[in-house]
């Protein structure tokens, strides 16, 4: 298994994904990592929303 060094650099969001351990998690959630990519955007995209006040983030949830 992968040991991660967090305290030096934070994993990105597709190591996480491609790790051993998440794909038991993912196929139990019924997820594939794509689709979890995709809610992660919608997500973060909510976030930048609120965050700005605005109706629209710049270059945001445009692609979806």
């Amino acid at each position: 298994m992968q040991k991660w060094k967090i305290d030096v650099v934070e994993p990105s969001i597709d190591d996480l994904l491609g790790d051993e351990m998440m794909i038991p998690v993912m196929r139990s959630a019924g997820l594939s990592a794509e689709e979890l990519r995709v809610q992660i955007r919608r997500v973060a995209c909510g976030l930048a929303h609120r965050q700005m006040g605005a109706e629209t983030a710049p270059g945001c949830c445009q692609a979806h």
